[in-house]
């Protein structure tokens, strides 16, 4: 009965894998050429945005430091890059491009990066009035009319055609059914330029939104669309040979429309997905199509054994060609396991295979139970009460898929880029006479580096400054000081997010930090800065035993090594050096408790017989100092 509908669909098949080129992804920004973020000396003379695959740019816009849209913008595309050529004249600051493109799948991607020519500034903003909350929700009701449309009516008219054509009910549902999908076809391409461009619905008359909507991959599949609900509707009108032929021409496509657009359409592998899609929309399209019809049939008890079973000996194959494609996209789609409850297409996935699970098995009921059961009186109804069950679940379905309009499966998601092994951080310890400074670069090598600057007294206490300024100069090269002001993180503790290290080397640090409107404290010192890619070291965690205490026995030590000063140098240095080497002490006994390495091991032992040795010969001194010159005697701040 259906020869010419199977060569068909097999001919179309053959197309559409003959067709199957490069298979993309929901569109993700990869990398911007500047990065975002950056701090340039002048301004570029282009801005590359890397996709990662081809996209069509919709709208790109720069707004500069002043806080205004600039002219004179062009944009061109190569494959899966977006070059934005910028003005000549853009002012010191920060400057923002933002962008609308349309990726692979029909579906618009908008974003926007920034960067600084000279100095960062307050980033700009640009008076734009908010996107019209309404048109999300009217796109995914439209397309649920879309959907409904075309199945119920592309699919009732192949029924009428080729499975009842003697029940002069079943074109009275596919008539208003095409007339909704036609309608919704056309209003879907206005809805999708309007969110491909970020208007609002008063827009929606401008022929630059259906431009940009038809430019997407919906155009051409609402244009097969309109065709398939035009085609659908002539075969209501023609005899049985020609109705039969233009239907089943509407079948397919329908199934080409699918394929034609959407996330399952764009995935890879290309020549098993788009079958697959196609496969997927005529076996859903010819179930669907007829379940309104049967149900009004058997509601009103007219003989429907014979249509039942003309109905069901195509349905069976294609119930395993829905589930077979289903899988197959799903697993395309989702990738994994765990994707399914910790994504939003996961979640509406389980969601829609619950129901799924639930209309299989209403059909494997009624093919199994209730339709042997139609040559008996009665039974009618209770088969018309199961199939307005399955009317009821396909509702539920559709609602859910078109909810996938708005969330990007799981193998459409790029992964972050792994994080590069920590560089060491480069420390620099700062003394005055009542201020003390760390200052740590992380990483500490070439390039923008983060610095955190902790504040203290005598005893180690943080001290609540006023202002922090930070300037670093490499005098060996004739670099001059770099100057940044450190904003406020915590009690003591004050950051830079962004320091520019161009060169390595032993660099000059300076920290003035301004304590009250009398008081201000300049402290200078020297980092060593490698070179990038120097060696990484392992993440360590603070709470680690060994590591704790190394960091407890050089607090001591700085606490210990703050001495009040008696002018006598011979004094003053021995004193220092006690605390000094005492902490050598206790981190060789950290090694002992700690270290593993036998030969680091005898190292610590050696140090602590040494180092207790001149500590020895360094109190024998001072006692003997301090009796032959009482006033001599001082000690460390921390004991007076």
């Amino acid at each position: 009965m259906l020869c010419t509908v199977t060569r068909l669909c097999v001919l179309v098949l053959v197309v559409l894998i003959g067709a199957a080129g490069s298979a993309f992804a929901h569109a993700t920004l990869i990398a911007t050429v500047p990065a975002d973020g950056a701090v340039l000396d002048a301004s570029p003379r282009i801005v590359q945005l890397r996709f990662n695959e081809p996209v069509s740019p919709l709208v790109v816009h720069v707004i500069d430091a002043h806080g205004q849209p600039r002219q004179g913008v062009s944009v061109t595309a190569r494959n899966e890059t977006v070059e934005v050529t910028l003005p000549p004249d853009l002012p010191q600051g920060t400057q923002i491009v933002t962008y609308r493109i349309v990726s692979a799948d029909g579906h618009p991607i908008a974003g926007s990066i920034v960067f600084s020519i000279g100095q960062p500034g307050r980033a700009p903003t640009a008076a734009q009035e908010p996107a019209d909350a309404l048109v999300p929700p009217l796109t995914w009701l439209v397309r649920i009319v879309l959907y409904l449309g075309l199945f119920v009516g592309v699919g009732g008219a192949f029924y009428s055609a080729w499975i009842a054509p003697q029940q002069s009910a079943a074109p009275g549902f596919a008539r208003p059914a095409l007339g909704l999908g036609l309608f919704a076809a056309v209003a879907s391409l206005g809805l999708q330029g309007l969110d491909a461009l970020g208007l609002d619905l008063s827009a929606v008359a401008s022929p630059e939104v259906w431009m940009a909507g038809f430019g997407t991959s919906l155009g051409p599949a609402m244009i097969v669309a309109v065709g398939a609900s035009v085609v659908g509707y002539l075969s209501l009108t023609h005899a049985r040979r020609w109705g039969r032929t233009l239907s089943g021409a509407g079948l397919l496509a329908v199934g080409v429309a699918f394929a034609l657009t959407g996330h399952a359409s764009a995935a890879s592998p290309q020549w098993l997905t788009r079958p697959a899609v196609f496969l997927h929309g005529v076996s859903v399209t010819y179930w669907v199509g007829a379940l309104l019809p049967l149900f009004m049939m058997l509601w009103h008890r007219e003989p429907a054994l014979p249509t039942v079973r003309r109905f069901s000996a195509v349905a069976v194959p294609l119930v395993g060609v829905l589930v077979l494609t289903g899988t197959a996209l799903a697993v395309v789609q989702v990738g994994t396991l765990s994707a399914l409850t910790a994504t939003a297409y996961g979640n509406v996935l389980l969601a829609k295979l619950a129901a799924v699970a639930g209309l299989l098995g209403l059909a494997a009921f009624n093919r199994l139970s209730l339709t042997p059961a139609l040559s008996v009186s009665g039974a009618e109804r209770r088969l018309a009460w199961s199939i307005g069950a399955e009317i009821a679940l396909v509702v539920l379905i559709v609602v859910l898929v078109a909810a996938w309009r708005f969330t990007p499966p799981p193998r459409a998601s790029v992964p972050a880029p792994q994080p590069a092994p920590l560089a060491e951080p480069a420390v620099a310890l700062l003394h005055g006479e009542r201020t003390m400074a760390q200052v740590t670069f992380t990483p500490g090598q070439v390039g923008p580096v983060r610095a955190s600057i902790t504040v203290m007294g005598p005893d180690h206490a943080p001290i609540e400054a006023k202002e922090v300024t930070v300037s670093m100069a490499l005098p060996s090269l004739g670099v001059e000081p770099l100057e940044r002001r450190a904003t406020k993180a915590g009690a003591g503790l004050w950051e830079i997010e962004s320091l520019p290290v161009p060169l390595p080397g032993r660099w000059l640090v300076r920290v003035e930090v301004l304590i009250s409107d009398f008081e201000k404290a300049a402290l200078e010192g020297q980092v060593e800065v490698k070179s990038a890619g120097s060696r990484a070291v392992r993440a360590i965690s603070p709470d680690m035993p060994a590591t704790k205490a190394f960091r407890e026995a050089s607090a001591k030590m700085h606490r210990e090594m703050v001495i009040a000063y008696s002018g006598d140098a011979d004094i003053d240095f021995v004193r220092g050096m006690i605390p000094h080497h005492q902490a050598a002490i206790d981190m060789a006994k950290i090694i002992l408790e700690h270290g593993k390495d036998e030969q680091i091991r005898k190292l610590a032992a050696d140090v602590i017989r040494e180092q207790e040795r001149e500590i020895s010969v360094m109190q024998a001194w001072l006692k003997k100092r301090d009796a032959a010159d009482p006033s001599s005697r001082g000690g460390n701040l921390q004991k007076e």
